[in-house]
Formats: C-alpha cells, structure tokens, sequence
C-alpha cells in the first residue's frame, strides 16, 4: 500500500478521499488555492500545501506545480478526484515519469476512451450500439448538413474533448447549423482546448443510463450495476439513482457483459463510467467514457457495500481485489441529491456566498458527503457543488421516503440551493412512479411543481 497519497482536487470530492486514506493509514497532502484557505478539505489533510497562483482555477490545473508538490511532500501516489485534471493524459503521463502512481487508468486508455470520437469508434468495434452519427471531426457547415440530413434532424453537436454540455449544441434544421457550428467549436477550444465537434442524432425523452466499470492490474474487469441520471439541467446532472426503473435484468446483463468486454479489450484500470442514451423504446447507445471517479459513486457504493476509492487504492498499489468484486451483488436501492449552490426559482443560477446556518440530516440510510459549514464563504471560480445527500433502503420506495424525510431537515441559510426543488421531486407522482426522462427538469419546473404541492415548508420559496 501507499506511504503518501497527494489529492489533486479541492472540496467534497478531496474530503472524500481524505477520510478513506485515513481509515485505511495513509497519510495525505492537500493542495489549495488562495481562495480555497478556508475550504474544509485544507483542514482535514494530514498536511496541506498552498498553490501560489493569481488565478484560483488555474492552480488547480498547473501540472508542474503539484508534481513538485508531489516531489517535495515524497509522495508515491496522487488521486485526481473528478474535474480538473483527472482525465488529462498528460497528467498521468508526467506521474509515470515521476515515478509516482496515478490513481486511475493509464495514459494510453485514457486517450482511447477520453476522446468521444475514439470512444464511440472503439466501442463499436467492440459490439457496444452507438449513436447514429459522425466518427470523424466535423470540418465545415456544409459537411455537418450534408452528415445531418443523412441521419435526420434533431441532430446533436458535441465537443469531442469534454462534457457538461460545453460545445454541445441542439440543431433542428439545415439553416440553424452554421452559427450553431461555430458557437460549439468556440466554446469547446475554450473549455477543452479543443475545438474538434462531431455530430449525432439527437433522442427525445430519451434516459441517461451509466454502467459502473472496474479493471485490476490483472487483466480482470467487472461491471457493478447500472445508475440512472436523467434528472439533469444544462446537461448536469442533479439527482440520480441505482438500479434503474428502466433496465430490465435481462438488458442489465446484456449491457454489463458489453462493458466488462471493452474494459477487457482496453485494458482498462481503475475506476470507469460508460454512459448511454435510452430511446423510448428501451434502446441503449453509448454516449461516452468517463475515465475517472464519478461525482455519483457512492449510491453504487451503498449497494455493493464497496468503498471505490478504497478499490482504486488497492488497484493502484497493485493489491489483488479480484475475490472481493467478483462476489459483489448489488442489492437494495439508493439515490443521490446534488445540493448546488444555486437558485432552482431562477433557471438554477449560480448562487455563491456565506452560509449563514447549517445542519445536515444524519440518521440509518442517509449520508452526505460535504465540505460545507457554517460561515463558509461559497466562491465564485468553482462548481457550486456543496454536499451530496446519499440515501438507501431495501426499495424505491422506502428511500423515496427516507429522502423526503432527510431533505425536510436540510437546512442552509444565507444563500439559495437546490434543496427546496429536491424536496418537490420527491413528492412527484411521475418521479415517484420512475416516469422520467433527461426533459424532466424543463418539463417539471420549480414553479410548477410549487403549484401541484401543498405542502407549508414551500411557502413563499422563490418568491
């Protein structure tokens, strides 16, 4: 096992880290930006070193700087979190000259499954349904409607090199694909530093469906189960859940032996999320690849009775877990709420600034993972992410239930969050009864929830 684990990450996802090392021994260096001195995970870290940057962000993506960080704390492992630089080759690339283990897949896989044009390429090599669309870079307008028209409108435009919906662009007509070309490939070369855009069909009511994936240093790959994340706004997810209302066990063990063949053939380590498409008709098409921990792992770790970070720990130090995931069932059912700092009574705006009160729910079945406390200052640089609110139960049902129950006694006082909009969700008859699908937000806003809810706790909220 590590002599010293480095997180190159910041808040909930840093603190997450932090307290598996700690209960498996392992020392661990924080690293921060100026803004981020009071930010919990500084604290929590064995030791913590400062990123000298004048821009907070860029710290975070300086890869010189935290391998001399690195360097200079003697530490032999760093784990990347999720964001920043956890799917950069480049980074992993450097660790290996460093002779510093990267916590997660090697440079050489990363780059297969990182690009979504290779991705999708590979797996349907593999025998994984993709997409209808375009496995080359799109060149030029005339090219993207000539491409369009062959598969049928609505099309969808997405950046090759990076998700959350930047560089991703709905087209519904030759005459919109011009300026919608140009607007993805711009923010895509400032988001990504890659402007390359490919195309595909664009599903309606479709369901965002993503299989868990793990490869051991031994060549062995498992799938544990499917999370469902169509509730989502701007492309982002905010709540999800496992199992699926809508994988049967039939297409649930189809697929999982699908992934388990292309993490075998990729030769695939660490952690991994294939994501898919769900069409109404109950059809999956691979979306992408996500090479590194997702921000809505535990809810499969509430099912599997795994610690993932504790598993990428063992993967990287080359410690044989092949007994423990080859036996692993998933059973029960758990849901994750995303509490964002945001408005969700003002198109889910960006919503920063000092927590004045607040008070987690504890109790059997809840969990939170979180950096926030009272008189935190939220900044502006990063994502507003404050916590995670995990729940599970022997059913849907009963963690519909026990949700509802915990999000009533989550209380944040001095700026907005996405609190009081979970708490509306979960009182939905068509989220209740799994009818849902990635348009639920833009079908089901706060405001109209508000109205279809009698319930005192709502009373003047958003107003």
């Amino acid at each position: 096992m590590f002599k010293k684990v480095l997180i190159a990450n910041r808040g909930e996802i840093a603190i997450r880290v932090i307290n598996t090392c700690k209960r498996m021994g392992v020392p661990t260096v924080g690293i921060y930006t100026p803004s981020d001195k009071h930010c919990k995970h500084v604290s929590l870290a064995d030791k913590s070193v400062e990123l000298h940057t004048d821009d907070n962000i860029i710290g975070y993506l300086d890869i010189d700087a935290i391998i001399d960080v690195a360097n200079r704390m003697k530490v032999d492992a760093i784990h990347p979190g999720y964001g920043f630089l956890s799917e950069k080759p480049e980074f992993s690339e450097r660790c290996e000259e460093e002779g510093i283990a990267f916590l997660g897949p090697s440079p050489r896989a990363m780059r297969l499954l990182g690009s979504k044009l290779s991705a999708r390429e590979f797996m349907s090599k593999v025998g994984v349904p993709i997409m209808p669309g375009t496995l080359d870079a799109l060149e030029s307008p005339d090219e993207a409607i000539k491409q369009a028209n062959k598969i049928g409108y609505p099309i969808l435009l997405k950046a090759s090199g990076g998700g959350g919906g930047r560089g991703m662009r709905l087209v519904h007509n030759d005459s919109e694909m011009e300026n919608a070309l140009t607007s993805a490939k711009n923010e895509a070369d400032k988001a990504f530093k890659n402007p390359t855009i490919y195309l595909e069909r664009a599903l309606l009511k479709a369901r965002h469906i993503e299989f868990q994936v793990v490869g051991d240093s031994r060549g062995n790959a498992y799938c544990l189960g499917e999370r469902e994340c169509s509730v989502q706004r701007r492309h982002q997810k905010i709540i999800e859940e496992t199992p699926s209302c809508a994988v049967s066990p039939e297409l649930r063990e189809r697929m999982s032996e699908l992934c388990i063949a292309a993490v075998k053939r990729a030769g695939y380590t660490s952690l991994g999320t294939f994501e898919f498409l769900m069409s109404a008709e109950g059809d999956l098409f691979f979306l992408e690849a996500n090479t590194r921990i997702q921000v809505e792992h535990p809810i499969t770790e509430l099912v599997t009775g795994l610690d993932l970070v504790e598993m990428q720990l063992k993967i990287g130090s080359d410690v044989p877990v092949e007994d423990v995931l080859s036996e692993v069932r998933p059973k029960g059912h758990a849901m994750e709420f995303r509490i964002n700092a945001e408005n969700p009574f003002n198109n889910f705006f960006p919503a920063p600034g000092r927590i004045e009160k607040y008070m987690e729910p504890a109790g059997d079945h809840v969990r939170v993972d979180s950096h926030a406390y009272e008189g935190y200052v939220v900044p502006t640089e990063f994502d507003n992410l404050l916590a995670k609110l995990i729940i599970s139960g022997r059913t849907r049902n009963e963690v519909l239930n026990r949700a509802q129950d915990a999000l009533d006694r989550y209380t944040v006082t001095g700026i907005k969050t996405t609190i009081p909009y979970h708490r509306l969700v979960v009182r939905n008859p068509d989220f209740r009864a799994g009818n849902y699908s990635i348009d639920y937000v833009k079908d089901h806003l706060p405001q109209d929830l508000l109205k279809t809810t009698e319930f005192s706790l709502f009373e003047g909220v958003g107003r």
